[in-house]
């Protein structure tokens, strides 16, 4: 079974923790001895800043952000245009006898442009 969560269009936020990102939750389902592979994918992101922007992006499972994240940082304190920096996250997700939310999270000045998607397989 495919589950996935997709989303397109702006996606901005300014917050130094995880928060959620709109439109990319789904919850598992139900499982014994296996586990979901989750993929975050954000094929097209761009950061705005004046220090190394950047962002960071994580799955969040019973509303906390597993230890994997994925993050990316420009080279330059003030980059000189918002380049592209394709990012992808890869986890593991342990099943259990109930089902639960995975809200995607991001934090710092990120906006994603693109559609932006997750899928468990």
């Amino acid at each position: 079974m495919a589950l996935y969560a997709q989303t397109s269009g702006l996606q901005s936020t300014n917050s130094a923790s995880f928060v959620p990102i709109p439109g990319l939750s789904f919850t598992i389902p139900e499982g014994v001895d296996t586990a979901a592979l989750v993929i975050l994918n954000l094929p097209l992101p761009f950061a705005e800043g004046t220090n190394f922007p950047g962002a960071n992006v994580g799955i969040a499972v019973n509303g906390t952000v597993l230890s994997v994240v994925r993050g990316f940082t420009y080279n330059e304190p003030v980059p000189p245009s918002a380049g592209r920096v394709p990012t992808t996250l890869v986890v593991s997700v342990p099943l259990t006898m109930q089902p639960r939310p995975l809200p995607a999270c991001g934090p710092a000045s990120a906006a994603a442009r693109s559609s932006s998607t997750r899928r468990p397989h």
